[in-house]
């Protein structure tokens, strides 16, 4: 499956992403719609991105994508740091937090809503295609 999607990886605060922190992998449509895919913390966020980005290279489904949605290039696929946080515990507070707050105005695509829990493969292929294909 060739992937045409754009990739947004830490571009607006790269250096930030190396360290500790709650991140966000977030889609943009072709109408600059926004919608968050998954919200995560880590210890060093740039390499748990980046293997967010490896998996997803592997399997697009691993993000919701499909055949069809994979291709197009009027979609991006946007990693940000959300914060920086070394504590372990205020980490995955905030990371809890921020998922609660996002739930109370949208649906996160990837994610149940129970902490960082992803949905089945069909669930995120049919959020994801809902996002996409709305305001077609």
């Amino acid at each position: 499956m060739e992937i045409q999607t754009k990739i947004d990886f830490f571009s607006n605060n790269f250096i930030e992403a190396i360290g500790a922190g709650v991140y966000k992998v977030s889609i943009i449509n072709k109408n600059g719609d926004t919608a968050p895919l998954y919200i995560g913390e880590s210890v060093f966020v740039l390499v748990r991105c980046a293997t967010h980005l490896f998996e997803f290279k592997k399997n697009p489904a691993y993000f919701g994508f499909d055949e069809e949605s994979i291709k197009n290039p009027k979609t991006t696929l946007k990693f940000e740091l959300y914060c920086q946080i070394d504590n372990k515990k205020e980490r995955k507070d905030c990371e809890i937090d921020l998922i609660k707050e996002t739930l109370k105005t949208q649906e996160i695509i990837c994610q149940n809503g129970i902490r960082d829990r992803m949905k089945g493969i069909d669930e995120k292929i049919e959020a994801l295609n809902n996002f996409l294909n709305q305001n077609k």
